[in-house]
């Protein structure tokens, strides 16, 4: 018997929010660890990952990263519960939009949320990287944040500048959904729940904060943030992100 695997998150990750939701959502028992900056490129080191940035699912003799290879494991293992993420048709469609959520909009929610919370309001944001850690691994983080700003800065290629361009490139991708649901359908591929629609929901999920959403609860957006999802919250594509986690998470 295999031993409960250990998924390996930041809290305010939507891309740990994608392979959290498709573990729960097909009934696989797991292992939640949440891991401080850090903390997480020691761990995939030990594990032995290929990359670095979470998430990472430990197994007994192997490790999985990143949230579309989870997905894909946690189907190929078939839970009880009979419940499947891959389209029996238009596998191919459902493919494409998940690489295009996970490759483009997935990046450029994170770089236009943090281009101004990191940067101008970290104080919102430390909070939620520190969330469900025990006091010894939330210390370190409050004694290095200055720090690990600067990494973050860094690495994300953050600023006032990035921040305008990542909410015209989001404006764009908002639209291409949008143009997805025009027709009135409710899932992006056929007629049931795929891994189009979780991918795209969780990756769009920091524009919307649904309440069912495990961490998002306490985040905060900052203002020009909160002001441009204020003239967004009406498009269809968000409208429908809300549906979503309404009736599936």
């Amino acid at each position: 018997m295999m031993t409960s695997p250990t998924l390996y998150i930041f809290a305010i990750s939507h891309y740990c929010e994608k392979a959290r939701w498709a573990l729960d959502y097909l009934g696989i028992d797991y292992t939640l660890r949440h891991v401080a900056p850090g903390e997480h490129i020691q761990i995939a080191k030990k594990l032995g990952c290929p990359g670095t940035a979470v998430p990472y699912l430990a197994l007994d003799k192997r490790v999985i990263q990143g949230s579309a290879d989870i997905i894909s494991w946690a189907e190929s293992i078939r839970s009880a519960n009979g419940k499947r993420l891959t389209p029996e048709s238009d596998i191919e469609q459902a493919a494409e939009i998940e690489k295009r959520i996970d490759d483009i909009a997935g990046v450029h929610v994170r770089r236009f949320y943090y281009s101004e919370a990191l940067i101008e309001h970290p104080s919102t944001v430390r909070p939620i990287f520190t969330q469900s850690l025990p006091l010894l691994k939330r210390l370190p983080i409050v004694l290095g944040w200055g720090k690990i700003r600067s990494i973050m800065t860094r690495r994300m290629d953050l600023g006032r500048e990035q921040g305008v361009q990542s909410r015209q490139i989001m404006d764009a991708e908002l639209q291409w959904i949008d143009d997805l649901l025009a027709d009135g359908r409710s899932y992006l591929v056929g007629d049931r729940f795929s891994r189009a629609d979780l991918a795209v929901a969780s990756l769009l999920s920091p524009l919307v904060l649904p309440q069912q959403h495990p961490t998002y609860s306490g985040l905060t957006h900052p203002p020009r943030l909160a002001a441009t999802v204020a003239d967004w919250s009406q498009r269809p594509s968000l409208r429908w992100v809300r549906d979503i986690y309404a009736k599936h998470r």
